[in-house]
């Protein structure tokens, strides 16, 4: 590994070193690492700096850390959460796992925000409401400019403005780490957003329904449109990861044949 540049967070940069060997299956579940001496010479650092490291790595269950024993490569598959999203995403070896991932977080995605929207519509008061009507104009005029990357932030927004007008501290703690895995992904993902031509049709019609207090519409809207998106999106990351996958193998493209 190239010395890291002066004045940049070394600890940091160790961190995603080791974490994306981790995940990449370079430094397999059951592995010990070696020795602080070790690392911290290959990373031209001291050994609080590579303390730091992994603790890091630590506290994303990447590794135990036991005393006498050194440090152990965890089955990341087993004990991850949801931070590791993104750097997965990013470094899985296989576009199958990628898409197999996202096809099981998904729906259990919609459970969260269909959850949300039932309590939102039971309990927001006139302020939430205000709040995300002023928003939804926002987004179908970032919308109607044609730039994904705005609106995909600002759809973060509007769902932080959804789960504050449930009122429900138990919603707001599932669906953080949801979210801020969301939000990464986006960032370093932006083409996986689909700007899908019913977007401001959804979003008005969740809006009447929720200012109506009609909770089964609302589910309604919100089930359908997700469920539309999804199947969407699934043709965007197919042609993608594994079109790239098959170009690289010099393979056949995901449903296409030669003539």
């Amino acid at each position: 590994m190239a010395v890291p540049l002066p004045g940049s967070n070394i600890a940091a940069t160790i961190f995603q070193d080791l974490q994306r060997q981790i995940l990449k299956g370079e430094l397999a579940a059951g592995e010990r690492l070696p020795g602080e001496r070790e690392l911290a010479g290959k990373y031209n650092t001291n050994r609080n700096t590579l303390r730091e490291a992994v603790r890091k790595l630590e506290q994303s269950r990447l590794v135990t850390v036991r005393h006498g024993q050194g440090v152990t490569v965890a089955d990341f598959r087993r004990t991850g959460t949801m931070e590791l999203l993104s750097p997965f995403l990013e470094t899985a070896p296989e576009p199958a796992e990628v898409v197999q991932m996202l096809e099981d977080i998904l729906p259990a995605r919609l459970m969260v925000i269909e959850f949300a929207v039932r309590l939102a519509v039971r309990r927001a008061d006139r302020r939430d409401v205000e709040r995300l009507q002023d928003i939804t104009e926002l987004l179908i005029a970032a919308y109607e400019s044609g730039d994904p990357t705005v609106v995909a932030r600002g759809f973060q927004r509007w769902l932080d403005a959804l789960i504050d007008a449930s009122h429900s501290v138990a919603v707001r703690w599932i669906a953080n780490p949801s979210l801020e895995a969301y939000r990464e992904l986006l960032d370093r993902f932006p083409f996986l957003w689909v700007l899908d031509p019913s977007f401001p049709k959804h979003l008005r019609e969740f809006i009447a329904a929720c200012a109506a207090g009609d909770e089964d519409r609302a589910i309604e809207v919100t089930r359908g449109y997700y469920r539309g998106i999804d199947n969407a999106f699934f043709k965007v990351l197919n042609s993608t990861l594994l079109g790239r996958s098959s170009r690289a193998t010099g393979g056949e493209e995901p449903g296409r044949r030669d003539k």
